[in-house]
């Protein structure tokens, strides 16, 4: 956390929680402590790597471009590896072999507007539905997740339609959206309207033109620059990426 607050990162102790136990972390470490982070959520065709952070008192030093090497040199062979770059962290991973695929927009702000009513809250019950339908569109097998999704403990809210899912996470300022699946634009603005309306101030991130312009009209504005979707090891990534309007979260792929 302190790395977090030195950097001004969104992330609770709950999110290094859920990925130190959805995948392992690597530490960079000398005399006065934690320099650096780097952490992997592993999927059965390609990893998602995340929390590649190092603390302003090591910049300059090699310590991420390290992190990454390592995490890379212990990828069991024929496993592809996936993350989001930020505008400072993609031009390392283009020096390790990433090539960029996609991308997301940040867009925040408080939803002006009336939820759709297109959906109902999941519970456990939803679970292999819910795990299919993320494997089928996202490309990534990861049942674990949405066992923490939907247990009623978790800082997670689920909703879901017949064709269609929407959760949403606390941040520091509100709650994120991801992950966002539809079988449309037209649908995935529903399921949002269905979940930010009246929840204060959202962040959504998107790659999808026609999700973003929805929001722009609903009082949302951009942020944070965005993040570039880059792969190592294969051309793309899995999945139908065209029904995948937010990912789980930039850590999860």
């Amino acid at each position: 956390m302190k790395l977090i607050t030195d950097r001004g990162w969104a992330w609770p102790p709950e999110q290094w929680e859920m990925m130190l136990a959805l995948g392992p972390g690597w530490g960079a470490f000398d005399a006065t402590g934690l320099l650096g982070t780097a952490l992997t959520t592993p999927y059965p065709r390609m990893q998602a790597i995340s929390g590649v952070l190092v603390g302003s008192w090591a910049a300059r030093r090699g310590v991420g471009t390290g992190l990454m090497t390592h995490v890379l040199d212990v990828t069991p062979p024929g496993l592809s590896s996936v993350l989001f770059a930020t505008a400072m962290g993609e031009p390392i991973y283009t020096r390790l072999g990433f090539h960029p695929v996609g991308g997301t927009t940040e867009l925040h702000g408080e939803f002006a507007g009336a939820a759709a009513g297109v959906t109902r809250p999941a519970t456990p019950a939803d679970l292999a539905v819910l795990a299919a339908l993320d494997h089928e569109v996202s490309g990534f097998a990861r049942p674990a997740l949405w066992e923490r999704l939907l247990d009623p403990a978790s800082p997670y809210r689920v909703l879901m339609s017949d064709s269609g899912v929407v959760a949403s996470r606390p941040n520091p300022g509100g709650v994120t959206v991801g992950p966002l699946i539809a079988p449309s634009a037209a649908v995935a603005c529903a399921l949002v309207a269905d979940l930010a309306a009246g929840a204060g101030r959202v962040r959504v991130d998107t790659g999808d033109p026609e999700v973003a312009a929805f929001l722009r009209g609903r009082g949302f504005e951009e942020g944070g620059g965005g993040c570039t979707l880059m792969v190592r090891g294969a051309d793309d990534v899995p999945g139908d990426r065209s029904r995948y309007f937010a990912p789980a979260s930039h850590a999860l792929g």
